[in-house]
Order: structure tokens, then sequence, then C-alpha cells
């Protein structure tokens, strides 16, 4: 854990230094919806604590590379009290009860009042890769298991997190989760997502709409 000052600093770095490049993305047509479990006990306390993502507050820093063009950049997510902001590269999203958002960290196009996806689909995750999107790859990744999965654990950003190896026809997919439900390591065929930084507080300005 850090204080809200090292949060801001590095949140602020990333987004400076990050390489430049929404309506909210959920899968519908998986055989195990959200909230089903598969069966595997390995598998299913990575998909319970996914399933159950914390509400904050609570600030989680990423490194995200896309493996097609070996491309990398950072994403910062922050949740507080029924709202998030999420940014991954230049884009930021914002959702609250009271609307949405997306952004750009550097201003070279205005913000919308919606969720556009659209914006990271070059970096091939969504807003919700710290744990709803997590949770729908692994899913499919276990209907194509080629062995059983294993379980164990591993320390990200200094915090214990539940891990399970999913052997595929090309590789091994890795899934690790926090105690809270974010993730923190999601490496597959496509993705490598790693956690950071970690903090239980945020910057409230974060998850203000913008106006205008």
């Amino acid at each position: 854990m850090f204080r809200r000052g090292a949060v801001a600093l590095t949140l602020s770095m990333l987004l400076l230094t990050g390489c430049l490049t929404g309506e909210r993305p959920y899968f519908n047509d998986e055989p195990f919806p959200i909230g089903a479990m598969t069966g595997n006990a390995e598998v299913d306390v990575v998909l319970g604590r996914l399933d159950a993502v914390t509400a904050g507050p609570v600030t989680a820093v990423y490194n995200v590379l896309t493996k097609f063009g070996n491309t990398t950049n950072p994403a910062v997510v922050i949740i507080d009290a029924g709202a998030r902001s999420v940014t991954i590269g230049n884009v930021r999203y914002i959702d609250t009860t009271s609307g949405a958002a997306t952004c750009t960290e550097d201003a070279s196009v205005p913000c919308s009042d919606e969720l556009e996806p659209s914006r990271v689909s070059n970096i091939g995750v969504t807003i919700d890769f710290y744990a709803a999107e997590a949770a729908t790859r692994l899913r499919r990744d276990f209907r194509a298991a080629i062995a059983p999965p294993t379980g164990r654990t591993e320390i990200f950003a200094e915090q214990s997190a539940t891990c399970v190896d999913v052997p595929l026809p090309g590789g091994v997919a890795v899934y690790c989760v926090l105690d809270n439900g974010l993730v923190a390591r999601l490496d597959d065929g496509d993705v490598a997502v790693i956690l950071t930084l970690f903090g239980e507080s945020v910057d409230a300005t974060r998850l203000v709409l913008p106006t205008g």
C-alpha cells in the first residue's frame, strides 16, 4: 500500500510517458455466464474472486503487452463508491452512477458522453480487463484446456495473488487474482497484463465526469 501522493505521482508519470494510441462491453454468449462455476476447484476460486471484484476504494496500475505487434501500454484502474476510471494507453473511461464519458489523456480528442470500446480495440483489452474480461477469457480457456489446470500463489505489487495455469494447445494461459477480485496477471495468446502498483486510496478527481 502506498499513500495517495505516490499513487497520483506514479499515475501522472505513466500517462505522460505511455504509448498513445466504451457502452460497457460484456460478453453474453458464454457457456459459463458470470457467476457460473466450472467444477474445477483451481479455476473456480479465481473466477469467484473475479466475479466479486471490489467496490473500492482502490487504485491499480498495470502494464499491458499486446503480443501482436509487441507494444506495451500503461493502464490504471480507479474504483470507489460505484464509480470507476479506467485508463488504457491514452484513453480514459469514466463510468459513474450519473453518466459515462470517454476522454483522451492528452486532450487530442474531445470527450464523448458514452463509453467507446473501439478506442482501445488495437490494444486488445476492454474497460473490464481487470475483472469481468479476465473471467470471460478464463472460462473460454478452461473449455479448451488439454490438461488439468494447476493452482498456485504469486506476489504482485507486494500483494498475494491466487493463480491458475491453464494448459492450452498453444501454451499455458496464466490467470492471477488478488483477494479483492482485481486481476494481478492475465497472460494468454493475445495479451499479457501485469499489476505493477496497488493502493487502497483514490484520486477522487479522476472519478468526476468532464463538463462542457
